[in-house]
């Protein structure tokens, strides 16, 4: 999974994917048949564990309680520079349909366990958890360009701002 994560869904090579894991190239198609039936069982296996993780996240409530949750989310100092490979995540998502089926799976999970503890807002909850995910990837990509301080501080200080533009001041805390 490091190799197929740290490179990208096209840029690894099976024989790389096999040498981390202690197997040959050979193996891998043999047990899997093709490259991209890897990547979709590599995505499987993240979604289980994401999934696990979701299950454990405190049953708080509200701004605070969202923030903490995306800036747990978001790489920290020593992965920082993993925020560009999401692109090519995002550009495989977008171009296969079987990647972006798996991709959706988590996402359906994530958005509702994040509406469950969204705060009462002016719109609902659901469409609330859709604008804060934008913002957390917009404030990724911003930050990539960018590069102001290091990403985590910068999610968290926009996340901060959108709350409070929406009426919703959580505690100033952290960067914010």
């Amino acid at each position: 999974m490091p190799v197929i994560f740290g490179k990208g869904p096209r840029e690894f090579t099976l024989g790389e994917a096999g040498r981390a894991a202690g197997l040959s190239a050979g193996t891998l198609l043999q047990r899997f048949g093709s490259k991209q039936r890897l990547v979709i069982a590599a995505l499987e296996l993240a979604n289980r564990r994401n999934f696990a993780a979701l299950d454990r996240l405190p049953e708080t409530t509200g701004a605070e309680a969202i923030i903490r949750i995306f800036v747990d989310r978001t790489p920290g100092p020593e992965h920082e520079h993993l925020v560009s490979d999401q692109l090519l995540w995002l550009r495989e998502s977008m171009a296969d349909a079987a990647v972006n089926a798996v991709s959706c799976d988590y996402f359906v999970q994530f958005r509702k366990a994040l509406a469950d503890r969204m705060p009462v807002m002016a719109i609902p909850a659901d469409q609330a958890v859709l604008l804060v995910e934008a913002l957390w990837h917009g404030s990724m990509i911003q930050w990539g360009i960018g590069r102001e301080g290091h990403l985590r501080a910068y999610v968290e200080r926009n996340l901060r701002r959108w709350f409070a533009l929406a009426g919703v001041s959580p505690p100033s805390g952290g960067a914010g």
